[in-house]
């Protein structure tokens, strides 16, 4: 077969072709034009989905004790059907977070979780006022009342001994403490009264009332500070105490009031008598010891309770 002879074949195959190009051309259009529109189609389900939290909205605001809302459904798995009646809701559990939504005529059903709102449902309770710091203050320097700026704050935010009211007593720094930090109680502390030596008190030196007074002090003071003159006379300095010098009670020590070998005064009383004599200290005596004497006169030991400095009442 000769090259002519094949071209009116090859012609007759490029016009058989046409047609089915035209066909396939055609089909095509046909199946783009049967796709819906994705943007037509996405305002209708919001739509939908926007009339079915309007009513859910709607049903909330009529059940206050309701423990939760929804503002919006974000998850593009829920869909909401054309619902021809409107739709049901009702609580499915006692703490009323969780409720079931119906439409019937749709065969639709749906559980869904209320969200719990901190803002709206939160309690007054839940916040408190303490105060920040509007400048840094030196240790032991006061804390003026311009130093400072009441603050309301989430009561999860704010530390358990934070400084919730002040008090009519001036307030001084327990520490060095910077700007914008909240106070906490360990933080300030109030001017006191307690008891400073007036005078050097050597160590093992008896306690009484005219080596000390009671001052007004603005320093930190520490936690066994003595703030009461009283009952201090049965007892001793455990160490050397400088003049102003605030007085501890790790300072002190029971005094040994009676001393061996030390004469005494002996006293016995009753309701009908009451006698005094020298005795002489046989032990070492603290007050309230029971020790033995020997009395002078008599040169009989006896015993008898430490009363006082270098003085002993005879038991009965």
């Amino acid at each position: 077969m000769s090259i002519k002879n094949l071209q009116p074949v090859r012609k007759g195959m490029r016009s058989d072709r046409k047609p089915a190009r035209a066909l396939a051309s055609l089909t095509l259009i046909a199946w783009i034009c049967a796709i819906p529109s994705v943007s037509s189609a996405q305002p209708a389900s919001g739509q939908t989905k926007q009339a079915f939290l309007t009513q859910l909205q709607t049903w909330l605001a009529t059940n206050p004790t309701a423990q939760g809302s929804v503002s919006s459904v974000k998850d593009n798995r829920f869909t909401v059907p054309q619902c021809t009646d409107a739709f049901t809701f009702a609580f499915s559990d006692q703490s009323q977070r969780t409720l079931v939504t119906e439409c019937v005529p749709a065969n639709w059903k749906r559980r869904i979780r209320l969200r719990k709102s901190p803002e709206a449902n939160k309690p007054a309770g839940d916040y408190q006022f303490t105060y920040e710091l509007k400048q840094s203050i030196a240790a032991e320097q006061p804390i003026t009342r311009t130093a400072l700026k009441r603050v309301k704050k989430l009561r999860r935010n704010v530390a358990q001994n934070a400084l919730k009211t002040l008090p009519r007593k001036t307030l001084f720094a327990a520490r060095n403490l910077r700007k914008g930090q909240i106070l906490v109680v360990p933080d300030v502390y109030s001017a006191q009264y307690v008891a400073v030596a007036d005078t050097t008190i050597p160590m093992g030196h008896p306690i009484s009332a005219d080596l000390l007074s009671l001052q007004k002090v603005t320093r930190k003071v520490p936690k066994d500070a003595i703030t009461d003159l009283s009952g201090l006379e049965h007892l001793a300095a455990n160490r050397l105490i400088h003049p102003n010098v605030i007085l501890r009670k790790r300072d002190l020590k029971k005094a040994k009031l009676v001393q061996r070998g030390e004469q005494l005064i002996l006293s016995a009383a009753s309701t009908s008598y009451s006698i005094e004599t020298t005795a002489v200290a046989l032990q070492d005596g603290y007050y309230g010891d029971q020790i033995k004497l020997r009395n002078i006169d008599s040169n009989q030991e006896l015993r008898a309770i430490v009363s006082g400095i270098n003085k002993a009442k005879a038991l009965h």
